[in-house]
């Protein structure tokens, strides 16, 4: 019996630890968006409650939507826009972004260095804004951001 409970509780401590291994803090995210420029509180409070509803600080998460395309990393970010095109572009001038997304596989926002997917992110809001985002649009958009949870301050 407690050869079982020992095993049980390897497992159990085996599972959590993989999980959290593909998460990230609050301030991990913010200092990624920091690194783009993002400085603004009420800015980061936005991108803050952006990847909590999109992808609950993990950079691991791929989501498919019902028009076929896929959406991948912390931010979320699509296929059918800003990612896997061969001729990505590395700029800010919006129409270029729109046009041939950001210059990144979409692989590459999977993996634990979130600053990429920063990068284009932070392009795409400050062409778009936030409204690129459903789950910003959805569950962020005109909510009181200012909990905690959403407080960059003391990153």
């Amino acid at each position: 019996m407690i050869v079982f409970n020992v095993k049980f509780l390897v497992v159990l401590l085996m599972i959590i630890e993989t999980s959290r291994a593909a998460t990230k803090t609050k301030c991990q995210v913010v200092q990624a968006l920091r690194a783009q420029g993002v400085t603004s509180d009420s800015e980061l409070r936005n991108w803050l409650c952006l990847v909590e509803k999109e992808s609950s600080f993990r950079y691991d998460v791929t989501n498919s939507n019902s028009n076929g395309s896929k959406d991948y990393g912390i931010f979320q970010l699509n296929d059918g826009f800003w990612c896997g095109k061969s001729n990505g572009y590395s700029g800010t001038i919006c129409w270029r972004l729109r046009t041939n997304g950001c210059q990144d596989s979409c692989s590459s926002f999977l993996n634990s260095d979130i600053s990429n997917d920063a990068n284009c992110a932070v392009r795409i809001k400050n062409c778009d804004g936030f409204s690129r985002w459903e789950g910003w649009k959805n569950k962020c958009k005109g909510k009181n951001l200012n909990k905690p949870k959403y407080d960059p301050s003391g990153c």
